[in-house]
């Protein structure tokens, strides 16, 4: 039977992998379809580039990470300016069915 270890080896000498292909993912579903993906790309995003800098992640992923990162950034601005547009227009329909009263 084979070690869980081996099953994903470090990067190169020893470096963590990077999840860059993962978070770039992450950063593109939270636009198109679930904010909770934008935040997770820019959190992840975010604790990789860190690491990356550190030295104890693999820096072949660091354009991937960072255009994810951005784009869970770009996602959870959609979502709170969504969320406020949402919260506004509901607001109006309120104030407009109590007036006519």
């Amino acid at each position: 039977m084979e070690n869980i270890q081996n099953a994903y080896p470090a990067g190169p000498a020893g470096l963590q992998p990077h999840r860059g292909t993962m978070i770039l993912i992450f950063g593109i579903a939270g636009i198109l379809c679930c904010g909770i993906f934008a935040i997770l790309a820019w959190v992840f995003g975010n604790t990789d580039l860190e690491k990356m800098k550190k030295g104890a992640m693999d820096p072949s992923g660091e354009s991937q990470t960072n255009a994810g990162r951005i784009l869970g950034m770009i996602g959870v601005g959609l979502w709170v300016l969504g969320t406020i547009g949402y919260a506004i227009f509901f607001g109006f329909g309120m104030m407009s069915g109590f007036l006519n009263q």
